[in-house]
């Protein structure tokens, strides 16, 4: 095999590799469901968020999702007081509405804890948020991660594959070159 064909077929063999990982079907959306108690009452419960009713803090628990999942939150109080919750996209410290989802807990006709849903936009970290005045410390992070696909975080299986792809062709083009050069016929044993 000449040069000019190896090199045509290891381009093309990477060619069809790309072409295969890049037509892959795109990650499919989650559901992320998050249970938070939100509240300023002090003491030895504190203040801020957590995922149980018996600790907070300020800032409270991490929260991800990936662009596109769709997360639903429940949020109750600790305290007597009424809260929001809402995600601050432009880290403004206030609640534009609608373009920053979130809700007003606890529900006032029954003062019981509120869920709601909203599927995540926009890639990076943000902070989450209560917007009723003294709410200060009820904050916390959001972190939101690019959507998969073929350079996304849940991409590394189509990675590992292209690339082996590329391995097993550079071993067959250099294991190709090898045995054209073995065929080479000795040369004749001097003559006595």
């Amino acid at each position: 095999m000449t040069h000019a064909r190896m090199t045509v077929v290891l381009v093309v063999s990477l060619a069809f590799a790309l072409l295969a990982a890049a037509s892959a079907p795109p990650v499919a959306a989650t559901n992320v469901n998050y249970t938070l108690y939100g509240g300023r009452s002090g003491g030895a419960i504190g203040n801020g968020w957590s995922f149980n009713n018996t600790k907070l803090s300020s800032p409270g628990p991490n929260l991800t999702a990936a662009v596109g999942d769709i997360v639903t939150i429940t949020v109750n109080r600790t305290d007597n007081r009424f809260h929001s919750w809402y995600l601050d996209y432009n880290n403004s410290g206030t609640w534009d509405q609608p373009e920053e989802p979130g809700a007003d807990f606890p529900n006032a006709t029954t003062l019981q804890a509120v869920t709601f849903s909203f599927t995540a936009a926009l890639n990076g970290t943000f902070h989450y948020r209560s917007s009723h005045a003294g709410d200060g410390v009820m904050v916390g992070w959001f972190i939101i991660s690019p959507a998969g696909g073929l350079f996304g975080p849940e991409s590394n299986t189509i990675l590992v594959i292209v690339g082996s792809i590329v391995i097993v062709v550079a071993v067959l083009v250099f294991a190709t070159y090898f045995w054209r050069r073995m065929k080479t016929p000795p040369p004749p044993p001097p003559k006595e």
